[in-house]
């Protein structure tokens, strides 16, 4: 290889522009998107731990206790890890704390809501009546805490199986909303916007 009188081996200035310029518009493109994946695996990690300890927290209420038709999710409530426990106040896309509306401020930063006057026995998707085990309760869950995400239904079989109504824009006003539906597949399953 012959080298030319007066140039070195390097790259010339407008070469390295070039490359820098074709690098900042790769980084324009992949940056967000590495991003958004970030928040959604976040999302999706803090949904499938939570979906866990609801449910490890009604198993260990039915290892002590019988489920009963005037069993609700306040009675799961001491077998659960949480930060707080709101009676007031709102939390992103969830509806209002209230006394019958309580919030559970979770470690992870999520937030699960639910009605205290929800029943195994009494409303729910399937099977309200004498038989706890058949009948179920909603409980609604915001990953982040701020509504970014939207927010999540939670529906609590008697029968210890859970499922979602999937991913929401906004809060419903009553938690036992008559239009909710359950996945027809279990595991939970739920997507992010």
């Amino acid at each position: 290889m012959k080298v030319q009188a007066g140039r070195s081996g390097g790259f010339t200035l407008a070469e390295i522009l070039i490359a820098l310029g074709l690098l900042g518009v790769i980084a324009a493109f992949t940056i967000p998107k590495i991003l958004t994946a970030t928040g959604t695996s976040k999302a999706t990690a803090v949904f499938k731990e939570t979906a866990s300890m609801v449910t490890g927290a009604m198993t260990s209420y039915k290892a002590n206790n019988q489920l009963l038709i005037t069993s609700g999710f306040q009675d799961f409530e001491n077998n659960m890890n949480f930060v707080s426990k709101a009676t007031s106040g709102t939390f992103g896309s969830l509806a209002a704390c209230s006394a019958t509306l309580p919030c559970l401020r979770l470690h992870s930063g999520g937030v699960l809501q639910y009605d205290t006057a929800m029943q195994f026995g009494g409303g729910g998707v399937s099977g309200a009546g004498t038989n706890a085990e058949n009948g179920s309760i909603f409980v609604n869950f915001d990953p982040d805490g701020d509504g970014s995400l939207g927010l999540v239904t939670f529906i609590i079989r008697g029968n210890g199986r859970l499922s979602t109504r999937g991913a929401e824009t906004t809060a419903p006003t009553y938690l036992g909303t008559a239009t909710l539906t359950a996945q027809a597949t279990d595991p939970a399953y739920v997507s992010w916007n």
